[in-house]
């Protein structure tokens, strides 16, 4: 299939004519085309949703409630379809495919619920003796910003979107949307469901193409009003640098350590951590990747963990470099002295899961971000060792503690730099309708359902200043 540019509502061949190739991570097989917009294009992407800003901005909340439920409508009707066209693109398998198309369909669902109940504020200013009551009142509300920039990473291409765009439209935004691209082909079936559902030209732009030809054009066109990114921390570092003060929404990479302590429930804590290290092959922001375990119990948690990996399906890594980085990261760990206990063996670019002990600060795989099938553990000799370790990472997206004694949870919570803490499960994104960010290296902003909305608006206060009250 071949994904096009959406460009004021019309499906468009780029001007230059040319295209990117998709292949499936699976088999290598070809599987589709991205059309690639040039840097006019990039620009008139932008200038289009500046425009329809003008008319969309004032548009009833209702009618923009009805056009977001008439996309929910038509695409529950496609879930199959859009499952197994994930699942080719992406190499997740089906079920997880399938589930991340509904997931982002009850994002959408809950976002126009949310807004349904969004309230303004008055404020009366007789709480002050000079003014006299009824004398100066005001409204408060929350209005859009103007174009937003989404980009989304070739992961998670229909969750990561849908919680930027769906409250970015709901607040009377516009929005100009460059996904990854790995992930494009079913974000572009995706988002036509908007234009059918009667979004207004303009209001929703589609551009794909090479991020070093287009990405600056986007990042840095004076008619943004707001970046939300999600991707690595390499390139948000980057878009800090080039975006001009330009509000930004970041969702980066993460680091998120296990720390097991003696009171652990080690079969709990076995069972999270390998579901947590190599669901979707480790390649989740939100992903267990460096386990903090007491020495006490080591041994033990070892045992289980490797008995939990026997059970393990895994699919293809998304390419080539992705897997040789991973395999980059272990043999550093061999050659500074871990321990091996199972070292995955790898096929093109299916890479089988590797557990590895003895790890220490001096090694890449302490801190860097291994984005795939490879468990760490490092043994630690105390509370205060284990908060020491997880807290020197340049991350801080989530992290987990496993232990029955609740005391010792919220004491060791309660010191931990991240942005979510998980008691005794493993790191993740959801449920949609908690708050949601990292700190240092993860990025910046909380988003969520409420977090959103306001994160995708301004507040407006309107001041009234009355003269003729009697009373």
């Amino acid at each position: 299939m071949n994904a096009k540019l959406i460009l004021d509502n019309e499906l468009k061949d780029s001007q230059s004519t040319e295209i990117i190739k998709v292949y499936s991570p699976w088999d290598g097989a070809e599987i589709g085309s991205l059309a690639a917009a040039n840097e006019s294009e990039a620009k008139y992407a932008v200038e289009s949703a500046a425009q329809a800003f003008k008319t969309w901005r004032y548009s009833n909340l209702s009618d923009r409630i009805a056009i977001l439920s008439k996309a929910h409508t038509l695409l529950s009707q496609r879930i199959p379809e859009l499952a197994q066209l994930l699942k080719s693109e992406i190499a997740k398998n089906y079920a997880d495919a399938k589930s991340e198309i509904e997931r982002s369909l009850e994002y959408l669902e809950l976002t126009i619920d949310a807004a349904r109940f969004l309230k303004g504020k008055s404020f009366n200013a007789d709480m002050f003796p000079k003014y006299e009551r009824g004398r100066k009142q005001a409204v408060y509300k929350r209005e859009g910003l103007g174009v937003v920039l989404a980009i989304s990473p070739f992961n998670y291409p229909i969750n990561l979107s849908i919680t930027k765009i769906a409250p970015a439209l709901i607040m009377g935004n516009t929005v100009v949307f460059k996904p990854a691209t790995v992930g494009a082909l079913t974000a572009f079936e995706f988002y036509k469901a908007f234009i059918e559902a009667g979004l207004p030209k303009g209001v929703l732009n589609f551009v794909t193409g090479s991020s070093s030809k287009i990405g600056d054009v986007l990042l840095t066109h004076p008619q943004i009003s707001l970046i939300a990114f999600t991707g690595s921390t390499r390139v948000g570092d980057h878009i800090k640098k080039v975006s001009n003060g330009v509000p930004l929404l970041l969702e980066l990479g993460g680091k998120d350590n296990a720390i097991v302590t003696a009171n652990a429930d080690l079969d709990r804590a076995a069972s999270e951590i390998v579901s947590g290290a190599f669901s979707y092959n480790g390649q989740r922001c939100t992903a267990q990747k460096l386990v903090l375990v007491y020495e006490s119990i080591a041994a033990e948690l070892i045992n289980k963990i490797q008995s939990k990996m026997q059970e393990l399906q895994m699919t293809p890594m998304i390419d080539a470099g992705a897997a040789n980085y991973v395999q980059e990261l272990v043999q550093d760990a061999k050659d500074k002295g871990a321990q091996i206990i199972i070292e995955g063996t790898r096929e093109g670019n299916l890479l089988k899961p590797s557990l590895i002990s003895n790890i220490t600060p001096q090694m890449r795989l302490f801190k860097e971000e291994q984005f795939g099938p490879v468990l760490p553990i490092v043994l630690v000799s105390s509370e205060q060792q284990a908060i020491e370790y997880a807290n020197m990472s340049d991350f801080g997206l989530q992290a987990s503690v496993y232990t029955k004694d609740l005391e010792e949870a919220y004491r060791i919570a309660d010191q931990l730099e991240v942005g979510t803490v998980q008691i005794n499960g493993r790191g993740d994104r959801g449920p949609d309708n908690y708050p949601f960010g990292g700190i240092k290296g993860s990025g910046m902003a909380m988003q969520g359902l409420e977090e959103s909305l306001e994160l995708m608006s301004r507040g407006k206060l309107t001041v009234l200043n009355l003269y003729n009250q009697k009373h």
